[in-house]
């Protein structure tokens, strides 16, 4: 009986380290490996250079900025003139920048913020510090026509939209410091208190989705706020509930009318970022270090792309950041002193930047415009099985161009394939499938677009679809089973002939 159980347990041992072995011979196939090539260039590299200009040199003034585009891609300015105490709207001529006045001489605080309406009739809100009270301004044939909306609170947080039926909408900090709406419904201003129980509702921005449903961020109890309202009700949710996270909070909704929000968290002095909605929110962070986020401003372009613009306290530099399927990518954009409050941000049609901000150290109003020419991505490969994978790229931007060809080569052993794609009209990535590859041989490849007499490459990366004969290291694995690797033959042997010898016993019992 005694024997029986000892040979039980050395058979069991047997198969044991007969798996072991068998698993150190066995292939494991479909092993994927993808790394740059020598010449990889930093995946943050910068996607734009900018052209910096003075749009008005009078001192003190470009407090408080927005900016807007036209359809021709004309940008107007709103912004506060403290030397002169005037409300005023800057716009870009083929020669100079001209400058109009829409309110004042007064006392004006808070936010200004300018939209362009139907027509490319030019739309201004702003804070009216004498009078405490929020303001709709329109121009018209006959000059600029100021309205007042409603008592609001000293600090003169607002923020202004149009619907896609274009008409306009103000959310703002109320007298009592409630968070407010205030609509145009065709005839008049209809207004609603959206949140009366937060203590001072601060840093509110205002989108529309499709439908004209309002979608509101703002910062209140410490905290980032979000509101919405369907079928007539409001309803509210915390999207980041950690203590000073929120403040300067912008909202823009993308192509699905998903809202993506940017605010700055003062515990970390970070850059934050969130995206979602009632099913939940996704957060993350866009820069940091040096206390930045500061006077931030947000847009999102027609590739569903964000866009930040902010300022780097510690350095006193204009920073910008635009979201990728890489990740966020980011860069100075001014840093020629202390440079880059109340930004102002929108994208054009070819998805570039336009900020405007105030440069502290001349005082004066400033505008950068990104701008490229033709500019493409090469991403990793990612296998389909074990001889395809596909090939993905990513276009930044057009240049001056409306549509581009992108393709990808595709070398290995000194030979090149051309892989066409396609003609494609807005940037993001695009990708193509390449099948009967070869097991363990080394390919490079580049994405390559190409418009008018442009060219734009990208970042030669590599790759290998390979079978490993050791998935483990042999040591690791013999440490599991515990034995060293110089008895390990021999246990085995040994085991194995014991085992055999004492069957053979039993057998002829």
């Amino acid at each position: 009986m005694n024997n029986t159980r000892y040979r039980i347990a050395m058979d069991g041992r047997r198969i044991a380290f007969g798996l072991a072995v068998v698993s150190l011979i066995l292939p494991v196939t479909n092993v994927f490996v993808t790394k740059p090539a020598a010449a990889l260039v930093a995946a943050s590299s910068p996607p734009f250079a900018w052209d910096l200009e003075t749009v008005d040199a009078n001192r003190d003034t470009g407090l408080s900025t927005s900016v807007a585009l036209t359809d021709a891609g004309v940008p107007y300015i709103s912004y506060i003139d403290s030397t002169q105490r005037l409300l005023r709207v800057a716009h870009r001529t083929p020669t100079n920048w001209s400058s109009e006045i829409v309110a004042g001489p007064g006392s004006y605080t808070g936010n200004t913020n300018i939209a362009i309406g139907p027509g490319n009739a030019v739309q201004v809100s702003y804070f009216n510090q004498t009078s405490n009270a929020v303001f709709f301004a329109a121009s018209g044939p006959s000059g600029w026509t100021t309205t007042r909306i409603d008592s609001g609170f000293s600090e003169g947080w607002n923020r202004f939209a149009i619907d896609p039926a274009g008409r306009p909408g103000i959310v703002y900090t109320g007298f009592d410091g409630s968070l407010r709406l205030a609509s145009w419904n065709g005839t008049g201003w209809s207004i609603e208190v959206i949140d009366s129980t937060t203590v001072t509702s601060r840093y509110p921005d205002l989108a529309f989705d499709a439908l004209s449903q309002p979608r509101i961020s703002y910062y209140g109890s410490g905290t980032l706020l979000y509101a919405e309202k369907s079928d007539g009700r409001w309803t509210r949710s915390v999207i980041d509930g950690t203590e000073g996270a929120g403040l300067f909070s912008r909202i823009r909704l993308d192509s699905n009318g998903a809202p993506h929000i940017a605010y700055y968290a003062s515990r970390n002095t970070s850059l934050m970022y969130a995206t979602g909605g009632t099913t939940g929110w996704t957060r993350s962070l866009v820069d940091s270090g040096g206390d930045v986020g500061i006077d931030l401003s947000l847009t999102v372009d027609s590739a569903d792309r964000p866009h930040i613009a902010y300022y780097q306290r510690t350095s006193g530099t204009l920073r910008y950041a635009i979201g990728t399927v890489r990740g966020w990518i980011r860069e100075t954009v001014d840093n020629s002193g202390v440079v880059g409050w109340y930004t102002g941000i929108a994208t054009d049609s070819r998805g570039f930047p336009h900020i405007s901000y105030y440069d502290w150290t001349d005082r004066s109003l400033r505008y950068a415009r990104g701008k490229i020419a033709l500019q493409v991505r090469s991403l990793p490969a990612s296998p389909i099985d074990l001889t395809s994978v596909t090939l993905t790229g990513e276009l930044v931007a057009f240049g001056n161009h409306s549509e581009a060809m992108v393709k990808f080569e595709l070398r290995v052993d000194g030979e090149a394939r051309t892989l066409i794609v396609g003609n494609v009209t807005k940037p993001g990535t695009f990708s193509f499938a390449v099948a009967n590859l070869s097991t363990d041989a080394v390919y490079e490849f580049q994405a390559i677009a190409r418009a008018g007499n442009e060219t734009s490459r990208g970042t030669n990366l590599t790759f290998r679809l390979t079978a490993l004969s050791h998935p483990f290291p042999l040591d690791v694995l013999l440490v599991s089973v515990g034995v060293g690797v110089g008895s390990f033959a021999a246990l085995f042997i040994a085991y194995f002939v014991r085992g055999r010898r004492r069957g053979k016993s039993k057998s002829r019992d």
